[in-house]
């Protein structure tokens, strides 16, 4: 019994000892409780944080406090914020965001529909209740501004955060989160209006985690605990929704709140959390720097900041220094296993059993920021590799990515390089924009890589096969077996230059990326925060020598007599056809000019009033010549270079590849005569196919500012070829029903107006569900007046806009992709400098036995 009670005795002693060694630690919230801080209720109930060596307390919100100045004073060492906090750090507060929860902010402005408040133009004069932290804040105020709405014509009043006061009239527009407010709405049947930020292209992160310098460099340790056991806890709970709202509805409920309105809350979060990225609490400098700039552009701030300072990731931590459990652990640890990526260059491969590649060389660096040897553990393939570290067989993948399944079994550091993955195909597909433009087709990937997992959820109408290797892959695709075989672009360069150079090319680039990154043994946590800190003090300069030296040659390479030799005889080869051709040019023109002097003295004794009427016809001619180089073109420019572009991406794809291939096969001293003279003619013919290009487009730059004849058939044709490549990739087919007319005007203001309607038309029908996709554009006449009829099928305009299409800067579009300013000039240019009317309507027709429904723009030009 004595024995008993000295083993529960001892039992408590340890338990009470280990509960003593934890870090106590402090979190306040931005708000009241609700499934917007889930992730940290369950980091605490799963015991994420304990398992970290961390005690956290979770402090609930109160009115009235300044958090972000008790965060800099070190009353609390962690707190959530919102996008203000760049403010606060500008206003000297020691302050470093170390996540954004939300890449766009869930606040929004909300009217009833019985309100008639439809548009932001609508505020004017209406009562707006916001809190001073909404009002505060740039994205409203960003969205609010850039539709031309002055903030001296909106009447602000205090938030009273009841929702009756916008259903009972007291308040006619009321700011609210749009993961909290439209369910309430919804319940109580009241039909609304949002209004959201993120729509109009102010996308702003919202809720970061943040804390302060002193504790980044004081305890570097229970900050990385901190945000790993965070996110891991936000992880869990976007991964079982129900699960975690259930335990906010029993535990942490201080608003009382329903379960289906947790659910609901959840769903709205998770899809502000992953917008437009796949890594949970990113943050982008350059997005970052967009938000600093709109206060300052708004007059909300006339300071300055050094984002590296602000944002934890963004800078190089120094003090990794390891604790006392950690040193511990590496002296009794004898030995750190890795398994790599084989066959993977110029990332990695292993040679005489060595790990070679980009790979290597950054190991050297962990390894000197550890003090431990990492010794290779040799596998065959990547997917045994995975394979062997989940048998503990190897200790860590140094180039590694996260998925869901990996998640299971790996702990990963931040990340400390980003690969953007291509596909390759056989030289005769065309250059691919995006996959989705891609239908039952075969396309192969890596066994074991990353992105398989996404990529086929994105896009399931793609077959994706899994092969052994990439060369395995590139084989596959030669032999017509596969479309395409994605793998990233170091790896796919590296392997086109040695063995596929004639054979395959890069045809297009992924949307998504890689982050590399060291994954560790799930287990074992202690070695995870030691890589963390190993990863965190690789210096920028460092990581940019590594990536220069695999990813881009570098210049120091021995001086090549031949090569340059071989180099300069094909110069001399060039300009030597160069200026015999030129003497052949010179002698035919004066040949040439010798004929024309003789026929002139003919023609004047045929006729010597022909002299006369030659030089008026000159003068004039001369006189349009120095008009036509005056003009400037207006909207258009953007969206025909637009089209420029992407007529070139497949010639300056191939261009690439080639000079790529010819620095890489010079540094493995592997170039030879025949790979040299071939790629040099592949660079030559996609070079002048760019030439070709580029004078077909220069027409549609000329400026004229008198009018002239022309066909409008004609001009119409090359204006529809012109923007082909794009219809083609939308799959959009161009039905022509044209009457031979010619009408007197301006030709290229014509063509920007065709381009605006035609460009508007396509970006209705990529967003459109209809499976055929058509515009049709006829020409006819009817006595006085050219009838010119633009129809697509894409459903047409909402009759609430309709009739504001023509309005200056009123747009559909998000701000980042429209100005509302192109068919404001369509209408200017076809009253002013055309004679003609312009207008809208949605019609509905049938082709060719089905029915349609879409937008109709006819232009009316008449004689005068």
């Amino acid at each position: 019994m004595k024995i008993k009670i000295f083993i529960l005795l001892f039992i408590f002693l340890s338990v009470f000892s280990n509960a003593k060694e934890l870090k106590k630690i402090k979190l306040k919230l931005s708000w009241f409780n609700q499934f917007q801080f889930a992730g940290y209720y369950i980091a605490k109930e799963k015991g994420y944080y304990k398992d970290l060596g961390l005690d956290v307390e979770i402090i609930d919100f109160d009115f009235g406090s300044d958090i972000p100045q008790e965060v800099s004073d070190k009353k609390i060492d962690f707190a959530v914020g919102r996008e203000t906090l760049i403010l606060e750090k500008s206003n000297g507060k020691d302050i470093v965001a170390l996540y954004a929860l939300f890449q766009a902010s869930p606040l929004i402005l909300l009217s009833t529909e019985k309100s008639n408040i439809r548009t932001i133009d609508d505020f004017k004069n209406q009562r707006i209740m916001t809190t001073i932290d909404d009002a505060s804040e740039v994205s409203l105020k960003a969205m609010i501004r850039s539709n031309n709405v002055s903030f001296e014509d909106l009447n602000f009043i205090k938030h009273t955060h009841d929702i009756n006061d916008l259903i009972d009239g007291h308040t006619d527009v009321i700011s609210a989160y749009i993961s909290k407010t439209p369910f309430i709405l919804n319940q109580k049947g009241i039909d609304y209006n949002i209004f959201d930020p993120k729509s109009f292209g102010f996308d702003m992160y919202s809720d970061l985690l943040y804390t302060n310098e002193w504790l980044i460099k004081n305890d570097l340790d229970s900050v990385l605990a901190f945000k790993e056991a965070s996110l891991k806890g936000w992880s869990y709970a976007y991964e079982n929704i129900e699960e975690t709202a259930s335990l906010i509805y029993n535990k942490y409920n201080n608003q009382k709140l329903k379960l289906d309105e947790l659910i609901f809350e959840a769903t709205e979060l998770k899809k502000l959390s992953y917008f437009n990225t796949s890594k949970l609490g990113e943050i982008k400098k350059d997005k970052l720097q967009r938000i600093f700039d709109l206060y300052n552009i708004m007059g909300l701030t006339d300071k300055t900041i050094n984002l590296d300072d602000f944002v934890f990731e963004h800078r190089r931590i120094k003090d990794t220094r390891l604790n006392e459990h950690e040193l511990n652990y590496l002296k009794n640890k004898k030995t750190i296993k890795m398994c790599v990526i084989p066959n993977g260059m110029p990332y990695s491969d292993i040679s005489n059993n060595k790990l070679v590649g980009l790979a290597a060389d950054y190991v050297e660096l962990l390894e000197e920021n550890i003090h431990r040897k990492i010794i290779l553990y040799p596998t065959l393939s990547w997917a045994e590799s995975l394979k062997s570290i989940q048998e503990n067989k190897c200790d860590i993948l140094p180039m590694a990515s996260i998925n869901e399944s990996r998640k299971k079994y790996l702990s990963f550091t931040s990340s400390y390089f980003n690969i953007r993955p291509v596909i390759i195909t056989k030289n005769n597909i065309p250059f691919i924009d995006n996959l989705s433009e891609l239908k039952k087709v075969k396309i192969g990937i890596t066994r074991g890589y990353s992105l398989l997992e996404e990529l086929r959820r994105k896009y399931p109408s793609i077959e994706f096969v899994e092969t052994n290797n990439l060369k395995e892959g590139f084989d596959k695709v030669y032999e017509n077996e596969l479309l395409g075989q994605i793998s990233s672009l170091g790896a796919a360069w590296y392997l086109l230059q040695n063995d596929y150079l004639s054979k395959l090319k890069i045809t297009g680039k992924l949307e998504e990326k890689i982050a590399l990154r060291v994954a560790i043994n799930k287990e074992d946590v202690l070695l995870t925060s030691i890589f963390n800190k190993a990863v965190s003090s690789v210096s920028i300069s460092d990581k940019q020598r590594i990536k220069n030296k695999w990813l881009h040659i570098e210049s120091q390479k021995e001086f090549d007599s031949k090569l340059l030799l071989q180099m300069a005889a094909f110069v001399m080869f060039v300009l030597m056809f160069l200026l015999y051709r030129q003497r052949l040019l010179n002698k035919v023109n004066i040949s040439l000019n010798k004929i024309v002097d003789e026929k002139t003295e003919e023609l004047k004794k045929i006729n010597s009033t022909l002299e006369n009427r030659i030089n008026k016809e000159v003068e004039e001619n001369l006189q349009k010549d120095r008009i036509l180089t005056q003009q400037s073109k207006m909207a258009s420019m953007g969206q025909m270079i637009e089209n420029i572009a992407h007529q070139w991406r497949q010639p300056l794809s191939v261009i690439s590849t080639g000079a790529s291939g010819l620095k890489i096969k010079k540094q493995l001293n592997d170039l030879d005569d025949e790979l040299f003279m071939n790629t040099l003619d592949s660079i030559i013919n996609s070079s002048k196919y760019l030439s070709h290009t580029i004078d077909d487009f220069r027409f549609f730059f000329k400026p004229n500012k008198e009018k002239s004849e022309f066909s409008i058939s004609i001009t119409l044709d090359k204006t529809i070829n012109l923007l082909s490549s794009k219809f083609d990739t939308e799959n959009i087919i161009i039905i022509r029903d044209f009457e031979d007319l010619k009408i007197n005007g301006h030709e290229t203001e014509f063509i920007q107006v065709f381009i605006n309607i035609l460009n508007n038309a396509k970006d209705a029908l990529v967003t459109s569900s209809g499976k055929k996709k058509f515009i049709f554009v006829k020409i006819t006449r009817k006595k006085d007046k050219t009838i010119i009829k633009i129809r697509d099928n894409a459903g047409g305009i909402d009759d609430n806009i309709i009739n504001k299409i023509f309005e200056p800067y009123f747009t559909t579009k998000h701000m980042s992709k429209g100005t509302g300013i192109g068919l404001y000039m369509c209408e200017q240019i076809i009253n002013k400098y055309m004679n003609g009317v312009i207008d809208v309507k949605n019609k509905e027709y049938s082709y060719d036995g089905v029915s349609y429904k879409g937008a109709q723009f006819s232009i009316v030009l008449y004689d005068k």
